[in-house]
């Protein structure tokens, strides 16, 4: 995935060494590598009549645990942590944004963390990785408003950054993708 950072105004836009290799990991073929995961099972299921998985979400959560791990990243489902550095990558609702930003604000002023960053997907990427959820989960668009809106009442090193998709899957992966998978759609039945 490629990663865009916005530094807010309080903070300097200066990138510690884990920063620039969590950014390394991220473009790693991390969406490629998910979109294949996801495109073969899904694939599977189909073919066997089961129902299918609609987002990515979860094939995208699990390559990141395998990569930040393998470069000697503590941590598990999207939090990261090494050395200085603090990493949150979040596909959560909405409502935990609050949570997130408390997490970084924690580990700046409790743990000595030097750099926080909170990731996340843009909203159009967001209909790709979570069809059914993608207006609940939280996009970049409302952590940046949030994130500027505090300012003034925060002072951690904190980066925010937006994840777009970054690709190399062969083209019947990525027609996979961009097919409407629709929400689904629970009808009550009398009994």
């Amino acid at each position: 995935m490629k990663t865009r950072l916005l530094a807010p105004p309080w903070t300097k836009p200066t990138l510690t060494d884990e920063t620039s290799e969590a950014l390394e990991i991220i473009s790693s073929n991390v969406w490629k590598d998910a979109s294949v995961r996801f495109s073969a099972e899904r694939d599977a299921k189909i073919k066997a009549g089961k129902s299918a998985p609609k987002g990515m979400q979860r094939y995208l959560n699990e390559i990141l645990v395998e990569r930040f791990n393998y470069h000697g990243w503590d941590g598990d489902s999207g939090y990261f942590i090494k050395e200085k550095t603090w990493i949150r990558v979040t596909f959560r609702h909405q409502m935990s944004l609050g949570s997130d930003i408390l997490d970084a604000l924690k580990v700046c002023k409790k743990e000595g963390i030097e750099q926080a960053v909170i990731l996340a997907a843009n909203r159009k990427t967001l209909n790709i990785i979570s069809p059914n959820d993608a207006a609940a989960i939280v996009s970049f668009e409302k952590l940046e408003k949030e994130i500027l809106s505090l300012y003034g009442a925060l002072d951690i090193p904190l980066l925010i950054g937006e994840l777009t998709p970054l690709t190399s899957a062969s083209k019947d992966v990525v027609a996979e993708l961009k097919k409407e998978r629709y929400r689904d759609l629970t009808i009550p039945t009398r009994q």
